[in-house]
């Protein structure tokens, strides 16, 4: 009986070691995509960060020309 069992796992060895190796590559091959769609991601996120405080940037400078009651328009308009 033990010699059956060795001569089954000796014949099913290389089916369990390709099953095996291709489930490993496929799960390497999906991280790696999900890194990747991760980096692409967090660049737009900094780009959107970058771009928001440009946004809140000019729109305190446009609150303080529309508040102030001593203002120069011309002078602020041209520094936007």
């Amino acid at each position: 009986m033990l010699e059956l069992f060795i001569v089954i796992i000796i014949f099913s060895s290389p089916f369990l070691i390709l099953t095996i190796t291709k489930r490993y590559f496929t799960y390497k091959t999906t991280i790696m995509a999900a890194q990747a769609k991760f980096k692409g991601l967090n660049n737009k996120i900094t780009k959107l960060e970058e771009q928001t405080a440009m946004l809140y940037k000019r729109l305190a400078v446009l609150e303080e020309i529309v508040t102030s009651r001593h203002f120069e328009l011309s002078n602020k308009i041209a520094q936007l």
